[in-house]
């Protein structure tokens, strides 16, 4: 009898614990997804090219912070959404291999990210806030000329984003098949599918981009794994997939086979 009770106490302990790391996850997702750094909104941006600060109301009391780098006689305009940690401040030193091939570049920051404010609710908010800023920036530049450009987190907001309007091109810098494929790859443990406010259906929404897509995947990458972006390679017949050998996630635009292809397709 005592063997059994210690069974069934046991069992409702190991039963409890396990419910409050899926609750945790489910409330704190936004806390583990993300990873903001707050500016003052008096900070003054460090470049040294030509840019503008802006600041777009996206819903009434929200507000959020981009920067337009800017070149003389540009041939379009890179919109580029950035991954999930940081701010503008780090973001803005990638400009440069965008400005080279004569590019303008608007980047944004997220809610809750550096001068931007609000916060992330879910990814309706992310989605809806980037859909918000294209149509700005179509305004000035005519959406024959604009590029829309992902990165890690954002290239599952990109993908969406090119699948319900016409860009010229879509950029995916390390995309993931979904989202949750993604939480599967680092916490195996975790019901992601019943759990996860965030699915980002990057191989449900590439099928639907009508412009040429280029995906650039360093082989070596271990935070979003190049097996989680090969899946995607075959979803559309306008793709060119560019495994980059020896490139982890943060060092894909140093390399030499990145800079080719991107003259290739942005020349």
């Amino acid at each position: 009898m005592e063997t059994t009770t210690w069974v069934v106490i046991i069992s409702v302990l190991i039963i409890t614990m396990l419910l409050g790391v899926f609750f945790s996850f489910y409330f704190l997702q936004e806390k583990l997804i993300f990873s903001p750094i707050k500016l003052p909104i008096d900070y003054v941006y460090p470049f040294q090219s030509e840019f503008e600060e802006r600041f777009y109301e996206v819903e009434p009391g929200i507000r959020l912070n981009a920067l337009l780098f800017k070149v003389k006689n540009p041939k379009g305009l890179i919109f580029y959404i950035h991954g999930n940690g940081d701010n503008l401040r780090y973001w803005g030193d990638f400009a440069h291999y965008f400005t080279h091939f004569e590019y303008d570049v608007f980047m944004y920051d997220f809610r809750s990210f550096g001068k931007s404010n609000g916060y992330i609710r879910g990814e309706r908010n992310l989605q809806k806030d980037a859909k918000f800023l294209y149509h700005e920036l179509i305004k000035e530049y005519g959406e024959e000329n604009m590029v829309i450009y992902g990165f890690s987190i954002g290239t599952g907001i990109a993908s969406r984003l090119a699948s319900k309007n016409n860009p010229r091109l879509l950029i995916l810098e390390a995309p993931y098949y979904n989202f949750i494929d993604l939480v599967k790859y680092h916490k195996a443990y975790l019901p992601a599918d019943l759990i996860s406010k965030y699915h980002f259906r990057t191989n449900r929404y590439l099928p639907l981009v009508k412009c040429p897509i280029t995906i650039f995947h360093g082989t070596e990458d271990r935070k979003v794994p190049y097996s989680s972006g090969e899946k995607l390679r075959d979803l559309n017949p306008k793709l060119h997939f560019v495994p980059v050998a020896g490139a982890t996630h943060s060092d894909l635009q140093l390399m030499d086979v990145f800079q080719l292809e991107m003259q290739k397709i942005l020349n």
